[in-house]
Parts: structure tokens; sequence; C-alpha cells
């Protein structure tokens, strides 16, 4: 992917977060403290639920970020977690 500028990297930021929030309104979206690698966006996404349930949000989370870093030229990583 090619250089992402700042209006790309809120742009996808602003659509997953409004994604996940419209699927799962009980989520609490952080940001992680130290990105993974060389992500553009990188967030936790913290949620009230089995692990089973997490697993299976994580997949939609993940099609969430294929979609949208096509579509804005970023690099993503965002996942689910338990609840603190």
């Amino acid at each position: 992917m090619g250089q992402a500028t700042a209006l790309d990297i809120s742009a996808a930021t602003a659509e997953l977060v409004a994604r996940i929030l419209a699927e799962h309104p009980q989520a609490q979206i952080v940001p992680r403290r130290e990105p993974y690698a060389d992500e553009d966006i990188s967030l936790d996404v913290r949620l009230p639920l089995t692990m089973d349930e997490i697993y299976r949000v994580r997949e939609r989370i993940d099609e969430h970020v294929i979609e949208l870093q096509e579509k804005y030229g970023v690099i993503i990583q965002a996942s689910a977690v338990p609840a603190q």
C-alpha cells in the first residue's frame, strides 16, 4: 500500500468505528498504545462477551478491515478482546 494521508487515516478510522458500534453498541474502542508493526490504525475493541463470541466478532472486524484497507489505502490492525 502507498503512503496513507491523514485524511485517509481519519476517514478509515471513523468508518471502522461506526461499523463496529452499529453491530456492537456495547463495544469500547480504544487505540493501542504501541502498534504491533507499521499499521496506520491500531485498535482494540473491548466487548463483554464470551471467548466464542469474541472469535466471531474478530472475523467480522477482519471483513471490515480488509474492505477499508482497500478503500482507503491504509494498514489497519483491529481486534476484539474481552472487556476488562
